[in-house]
């Protein structure tokens, strides 16, 4: 056993004999933020919140989770981006955590993992985006925007040549690089703000950006031409109002479009869209939260949110369907905390990952 494994099974072992005693990161008034997670379908949950440290065990129950991002290659590699508390990892399916030294205190926007190499990584706080090739030992410059109005809203690394990565910022401007983020180039300007940009898993070349009102665009020749992917939308009173894109995670050309109205689903690529028929009414509920599950594409979920004054949680309910959407259930979260992130395993399709934060 090496000496880091035999350290970090004696710090955890710590944390399940010692348990309140271990040190808390920092308080939340509305309750645990962080990661949890469900083995059972939503039934029963464990908060995911050991952090392990050269000084001991703490805990990242206040930590307020921006997004959370996945490894394409190693499916029990986590990176969990917080509102200026840095960025953390997991290797262990979230059963541990370690900090990103290098992003301490940092906002983090936007992450991407090279498909081919775990341990190539490129990570944005906003201003800049900064790579590591040794699993974040150390990091690197590679771009840097000095405009006090733009920040990186997101990146995405090629699945077929990760040597191309993309980057996407919230005023509009599209950048790509060639040679692993060595140098840059503006290919494309939209005159309005985008929150999202990622790369199609299924179609080598092709990319889709979401934006903040005005629908999903696709480019089939690496970012330099766009065109609409939203024939439909405004039959959906809403629509416009982005809150998650997300690809099936094994039907090629499958879509879905979180948004005010609620959930839309594509099967052509976003030539024509449809609504899935949820429990909640039309523009009743936030979802910030959703997912397919890869072993079972039948089963999906989403998290509908409620919010008060200073956009505080009122109430928060999970919603599955075994059936496609045809009938749903309600299941109950772990915290009163706002649940912003909804992932599924795609190794073993049973594990169930929720991140929460305060507005």
């Amino acid at each position: 056993m090496s000496k880091k494994i035999y350290v970090l099974s004696a710090l955890v072992m710590a944390v399940v004999l010692t348990g309140a005693g271990c040190i808390q990161f920092t308080g939340s008034a509305q309750g645990p933020m962080g990661a949890f997670t469900s083995n059972d379908g939503g039934e029963t949950w464990q908060q995911k919140n050991t952090l392990v440290t050269a000084q001991g065990i703490k805990n990242l129950s206040g930590a307020k989770v921006y997004k959370m991002f996945t490894d394409p290659s190693d499916p029990k590699a986590l990176y969990m981006g917080t509102r200026g508390q840095g960025l953390y990892y997991s290797y262990d399916n979230g059963d541990t955590w370690e900090a990103s030294p290098f992003m301490t205190g940092k906002y983090i926007y936007a992450l991407a993992v090279d498909p081919a190499d775990k341990c190539t990584i490129y990570a944005s706080d906003g201003t800049h985006i900064y790579k590591t090739t040794d699993c974040q030992r150390s990091w690197k410059l590679v771009f840097s925007e000095e405009r006090p109005t733009q920040r990186m809203a997101a990146i995405a690394v090629d699945y077929t040549d990760p040597r191309i990565i993309y980057a996407a910022q919230s005023g509009g401007d599209i950048f790509r690089s060639k040679d692993g983020g060595a140098s840059w180039r503006l290919v494309h300007s939209f005159n309005f703000q985008l929150r999202h940009l990622a790369v199609d898993p299924f179609n080598p070349g092709r990319l889709y950006v979401a934006a903040y009102e005005t629908g999903l665009y696709r480019s089939e020749d690496e970012a330099v031409t766009w065109t609409s992917a939203s024939n439909g939308f405004e039959n959906f009173n809403g629509s416009m109002s982005f809150y998650r894109f997300v690809f099936s995670p094994t039907q090629k050309d499958n879509l879905f479009w979180i948004s005010k109205y609620g959930i839309l689903r594509s099967a052509d690529a976003g030539a024509s869209w449809s609504d899935i028929k949820l429990l909640t009414p039309p523009g009743s509920v936030n979802i910030y939260g959703f997912a397919q599950n890869p072993k079972n594409l039948s089963e999906m979920y989403y998290t509908g949110t409620i919010l008060g004054d200073n956009n505080q949680n009122v109430r928060s309910t999970l919603y599955k369907t075994s059936d496609g959407g045809a009938n749903w259930v309600t299941k109950k979260l772990p915290t009163n905390s706002i649940p912003v992130e909804l992932l599924i395993n795609k190794e073993n399709g049973k594990t169930i990952f929720l991140g929460f934060t305060t507005l």
